[in-house]
């Protein structure tokens, strides 16, 4: 997961998607992670099963290295997609029913770090809420969000570690008002594993501009992480090792 620099990468996310056709084109940009938001009231929600059906094509076929078919006319695209993982990201444990979220097939997003199936999960929090609090809250978070105080709004903020030592055993994924013209300088001050974006590489609410998605890949793979070899070598090196 280095490139030719030697330096470690930042893993991209891109958030809010609502078709694989949508997917095809963050893969063919160079997206490591795609979010399917099932959250309800969110502009860019779908429903559970819509979801799960676009994740079982990404995981049967960019998984397995083989092409997709194009959605509308059903040809191969001329090149094979590039490895991609499928997140579902929920704002509470009631989005879905418990039943069902065993047929995820990849990492599950979640702003509510109790409850729910024991399960590994990337919890969701804005800073202050990672600030305030002294432990690690559930021993199934394998992964970190960190949003601005107003989480899931979109708003800019300063993109700060959190300040508990507890916070740097796990991977640190930075959201929150991240566009193509500020990713490089987020990822500059806070270091993060990944980064997640959505309403920032949007044309209008809940619309992917993928000009702008690509812009924003381009640009975070620009920006270079300066990370010792022992942080290197302890964490994932893709969404799927969480």
């Amino acid at each position: 997961m280095e490139n030719r620099s030697g330096k470690l990468k930042t893993l991209v996310k891109i958030c809010g998607l609502r078709t694989i056709d949508d997917a095809l084109q963050a893969a063919e940009l160079g997206a490591d992670a795609v979010g399917f938001v099932v959250a309800h009231a969110s502009p860019r929600q779908i429903d559970f099963q819509t979801a799960l059906g676009i994740a079982k094509q990404i995981v049967a076929n960019i998984h397995a290295k083989k092409p997709l078919l194009h959605p509308v006319s059903n040809t191969l695209p001329e090149t094979s997609q590039p490895h991609l993982t499928p997140v579902l990201v929920m704002r509470n444990w009631s989005d879905v029913p418990a039943e069902q979220l065993p047929h995820w097939p990849g990492p599950i997003q979640v702003y509510t770090a109790l409850g729910g199936p024991n399960r590994k999960r990337i919890w969701g929090c804005s800073i202050d809420e990672a600030n305030q609090l002294q432990t690690c809250p559930h021993e199934h978070i394998t992964a970190l969000l960190v949003d601005a105080p107003h989480a899931g709004a979109g708003d800019s903020w300063n993109w700060s570690r959190p300040s508990h030592s507890w916070t740097n055993h796990l991977p640190l994924i930075l959201a929150g008002g991240l566009s193509p013209v500020n990713v490089a300088n987020a990822i500059s001050q806070a270091h993060p594993w990944a980064v997640d974006v959505s309403s920032g590489v949007e044309s209008s609410r809940g619309v992917k501009d993928f000009k702008k998605v690509q812009d924003f890949i381009e640009n975070a793979r620009g920006a270079q992480m300066e990370m010792s070899h022992a942080v290197r070598s302890a964490l994932p090196t893709s969404f799927d090792q969480l």
